[in-house]
């Protein structure tokens, strides 16, 4: 739905899509109401109430990863290209599948244990295993439905290969694979809620020597999910492989805008199964 700053409800009782011909009879009619209702005064900051639930924020002198999830598919020369997917195909009134996004937290402590000592080329080190759980078990997983909880790593490996290494600056590349949940050929990975995944990736860290801080962080994917939830590939978006690819990518966020700060959704709903989102100090 539609609705103004101050709450009142725009283009009528039926559900509004995000496209031109929905939108414009509520734009129109918004931008009939008098400035008042458009632009309605905002209560006095001092009378706010701290939220019940407080949010989290963002480790301080922490790294913050930004990701992106897309389904793939073999074109008809087998390579993997990003398809035209959409949610509910056979509906006239259908509308593409989009990206999804999420985010991932690193302590200070856990990105500076990143950073070789003596960078010499071809020094290899393994992440440390709680950042590989937390990176593959929510950032590498398919999460295109949505809400999706983390997947518990049944195997992962993760290294920083020095490739570089200046007075100015240490160029890494990042290697890695993980597989995830349930296996494919195990029955109840075909049930309600129950997925599985496995995932390649390729990246690179780059260290600013003179600050002693990541500014790079690039990282790509290619993996290949099975499972089920809410039956969600098979109704709503409608699949036509299982298992099914999907891709991934990476970027450091440089910024602390509100939005750069976005818990992870993992943060909120990590638990029960799997673990907490960070191990304990």
């Amino acid at each position: 739905m539609a609705v103004t700053a101050g709450g009142r409800r725009l283009g009528g009782k039926g559900h509004l899509k995000l496209r031109e011909k929905e939108l414009a009879s509520a734009l129109e009619e918004f931008r009939a109401l008098p400035e008042a209702e458009r632009k309605p005064a905002l209560p006095d900051a001092k009378d706010a109430q701290p939220p019940r639930r407080p949010v989290p924020a963002a480790p301080e002198n922490g790294l913050i990863v930004r990701g992106y999830c897309s389904y793939l598919k073999r074109d008809a020369e087998g390579k993997l290209v990003r398809p035209e997917v959409y949610y509910y195909r056979q509906n006239p009134d259908r509308w593409p599948v989009e990206t999804q996004s999420d985010y991932l937290w690193l302590r200070e402590k856990e990105w500076k244990a990143l950073v070789p000592a003596d960078p010499k080329p071809g020094h290899k080190a393994e992440v440390a295993a709680p950042v590989q759980k937390r990176f593959y078990g929510s950032m590498a997983i398919d999460y295109m439905e949505g809400s999706v909880n983390a997947l518990a790593p049944t195997s992962t490996s993760m290294t920083l290969t020095v490739e570089k290494a200046t007075d100015e600056r240490i160029h890494l590349r990042l290697d890695g694979s993980a597989r995830l949940g349930k296996e494919p050929g195990d029955e109840t990975a075909k049930g309600k809620n129950s997925r599985g995944a496995e995932v390649r990736i390729l990246g690179f860290v780059e260290v600013d020597r003179k600050t002693g801080a990541i500014d790079r962080f690039d990282a790509v994917g290619v993996g290949r999910a099975w499972g089920n939830k809410m039956e969600y590939v098979s109704r709503e978006a409608k699949l036509d492989e299982y298992p099914w690819h999907y891709g991934i990518a990476c970027e450091l966020v440089k910024t602390r805008t509100p939005i750069d700060v976005i818990p992870p959704y993992n943060m909120l709903h990590y638990g029960g199964a799997v673990q907490p989102y960070f191990d304990k100090e």
